[in-house]
């Protein structure tokens, strides 16, 4: 079985950084450590089935797929030659607009 790596483009950081302090705020740091810790472990599925989600769009060239965690939305694509994921963005489901940059194709 092919494994992929997966890594986590600089917006996709910034992301997390932002919802993981907002969810401190809101929720506490156990909950946003929780929170944190459940988007990590997710994205041992795309190690190993990244097909498994759907394609929604593309964006860049890529076509997008999206991983539901939660209330939040993992934006990936996958490099076939080089066997990684690349997680382009993680947006909370709620944020429409945000969620139309890659499910609309929009760049």
């Amino acid at each position: 079985m092919t494994r992929y790596k997966v890594v986590f483009s600089a917006r996709a950081l910034v992301s997390l950084r932002e919802a993981t302090r907002y969810i401190a705020e809101e929720s506490g740091t156990a909950r946003a450590a929780d929170w944190l810790a459940r988007v990590m472990d997710s994205t041992a599925t795309l190690e190993s089935h990244p097909y498994a989600f759907p394609v929604i769009g593309e964006f860049d060239a890529e076509r997008i797929h999206a991983r539901f965690v939660m209330r939040h939305v993992l934006y990936y694509f996958v490099d076939e030659s080089a066997n990684i994921v690349t997680v382009v963005d993680v947006v909370h489901s709620a944020r429409e607009t945000e969620r139309e940059r890659y499910e609309r194709g929009r760049s």
